[in-house]
């Protein structure tokens, strides 16, 4: 008889709950870490969130393609819209990460409980209690992670009032969009943008008036 047979034969019946509750999903932990460092994990199927239809108003149609007449909506009041808090997503506790944080910190600590000699009851409620804070630890930090990840992208509404210069001509009267180079957020970027009259041509300097449903910037010629 191996020694790990002897190992696992010697155990108790609530030992072996909680072994088979550790190393199943001590393994699964492994492997998400892993496709995770190597790029392959994905957040989004802890949640089965329904992704948004964008609204069509701002995209560019090719020639030769009818499109029912229709017109941008501009945002320059932006008090009600999401905040990063809202954008970062909820704060879910019950997904496919947070269930094998429980198991394995509860099956560990139930073990290495009962290997300490405490009762097999008082294991148990402190190992669900040990699984249940894992969870929760898990979702504060994946919200904390999806916060940070927002927090780097670039916000069309903080171009609000800056000046930039056309990159790309703009067509007038919002017929189509082109390109301007502006400083957003400390960063030097190029963003689409449309005008409501004349078109402005490339090296032109515009101040942003607005900014449309898509994140589109409303333009006009200083």
């Amino acid at each position: 008889m191996s020694m790990l047979t002897q190992w696992w034969e010697g155990m108790s019946a609530v030992q072996h709950v909680f072994m088979f509750a550790a190393i199943p999903a001590t393994l699964v932990l492994i492997i998400q870490t892993l496709l995770l460092i190597f790029g392959f994990g994905d957040d989004g199927a802890d949640a089965a969130d329904t992704p948004d239809i964008p609204d069509m108003d701002g995209i560019d149609i090719p020639d030769g393609i009818d499109m029912p007449d229709g017109d941008f909506t501009p945002v320059e009041d932006f008090s009600n819209t999401d905040s990063p808090d809202e954008l970062s997503g909820d704060f879910r506790i019950f997904t496919v990460r947070g269930f094998v944080a429980f198991f394995t910190v509860f099956g560990w600590s139930g073990a290495a409980l009962l290997e300490l000699g405490l009762p097999g009851w008082f294991a148990s409620v402190v190992a669900i209690l040990a699984g249940l804070a894992a969870m929760v630890l898990i979702a504060w930090l994946m919200r904390a992670m999806l916060k940070l990840q927002s927090s780097g992208n670039l916000e069309p509404k903080n171009a609000l009032g800056k000046t930039g210069v056309v990159y790309i001509t703009i067509p007038g009267e919002r017929s189509g969009s082109g390109k301007v180079n502006l400083l957003v957020q400390e960063r030097f970027a190029e963003m689409d943008a449309v005008t409501d009259g004349e078109p402005i041509p490339t090296g032109r300097e515009v101040v942003v008036v607005g900014v449309t449903t898509l994140g589109t910037l409303i333009v006009k010629a200083k």
